[in-house]
């Protein structure tokens, strides 16, 4: 905890949650967390209806059944509970629809690098990823980058 990792109370949505993920998952990076303790640890950042959730897992599977269940499995019960499917689905339409203006290529590629760590299955894999982050490009950028056939989204994006 010395960490001073970022609690998690279910406010700010799907991108709050996801924000969370990362910086939880930063902080195993950085202490070595064991695999055994990641979701005791995550566990303990919840507060106020997070942590009634949580306490409602814990009764119904016990404690050490709890803990136990791995930091993956702990994020596919989360996504449910915390990003309704129709804040889901605003979000992968924005992606969908997503397109440059004007010729402020940073907001665009910030826009869809967050977008697509939102919607992954939009955008994996990484070829497609490429094919979607084009299409919102200028038609001359988007050939550009289409006709150089990028293996990586690093590379497709130091293109433009």
């Amino acid at each position: 905890m010395n960490a001073k990792p970022t609690s998690f109370d279910d406010t700010g949505g799907v991108i709050s949650l996801t924000q969370w993920f990362e910086k939880i998952e930063s902080i195993f990076e950085i202490c070595s967390c064991s695999e055994a303790n990641k979701v005791k640890f995550a566990a303990c950042t919840f507060t106020n209806r997070a942590m009634t959730w949580w306490n409602s897992r814990v009764k119904s599977l016990t404690q050490p059944v709890a803990n136990a269940i791995g930091w993956e499995s702990l994020k596919e019960l989360m996504l449910p509970e915390y990003c309704p499917r129709g804040e889901m689905q605003k979000l992968e339409h924005e992606l969908w629809n997503l397109k440059i203006k004007g010729s402020d290529i940073v907001a665009y590629t910030s826009r869809f690098e967050d977008l697509a760590l939102l919607c992954p299955g939009m955008v994996t894999p990484e070829s497609k990823k490429i094919e979607r982050y084009s299409w919102g490009l200028t038609p001359p950028t988007q050939g550009n980058v289409l006709a150089t056939r990028q293996i990586t989204f690093d590379s497709a994006k130091c293109l433009v």
